[in-house]
């Protein structure tokens, strides 16, 4: 059974930095979920024009045979992915996947507050997500619940990356 670990989130919450300190800590494989969006959503995406469920569906089909791809090729018992999963229901379409894939989807989702995250975007060079789109993804945002979806681990993001990934690393022993 190989883990799938998708650390989630809204732009600037870590998902690509912690998911590459976990994946190197782990040796295990690393998914760059921005990576594996078509270049139209990243256009708009740079011209501050939030995306729609249009644009989003090819993208989590492209994320999740991605991570159903990489783990049929896996010896290691984990992969870790970086995908905002704003909603819900992206993280539900995620989750669904067959049974003789012998992989089951956990999420992590990388929580801060809101001033935080924008000192965040702030600091941070090249990257396609600016500032004035934050806002629309906390809006977009549905923050998972543990009791009602399962399968979620829930992160504060303001302690420092060593002690983020420590606790994720933790926690995600416990689940295996």
């Amino acid at each position: 059974m190989v883990l799938i670990l998708i650390l989630m989130g809204v732009s600037a919450s870590g998902k690509s930095y912690i998911g590459k300190l976990l994946s190197q800590e782990l040796d295990v494989s690393f998914i760059e979920g921005d990576d594996l969006h078509p270049p139209s959503n990243i256009q708009k995406m740079k011209s501050g024009i939030p995306l729609n469920e249009e644009d989003r569906e090819p993208w989590l089909n492209a994320v999740k045979n991605k991570f159903i791809n990489v783990s049929k090729i896996s010896t290691k018992p984990y992969i870790f992915v970086a995908c905002s999963a704003l909603k819900y229901n992206y993280r539900e379409h995620l989750r669904d996947v067959p049974d003789n894939e012998n992989i089951k989807v956990w999420f992590i989702y990388l929580k801060g507050s809101k001033e935080l995250l924008q000192q965040r975007i702030v600091e941070r060079k090249d990257h396609f997500m600016k500032l004035n789109m934050l806002e629309s993804q906390l809006n977009t945002l549905e923050e998972p619940n543990q009791d009602s979806e399962g399968r979620i681990i829930v992160v504060d993001i303001s302690k420092e990356p060593d002690k983020i990934k420590e606790e994720i690393l933790e926690k995600i022993l416990m689940i295996r």
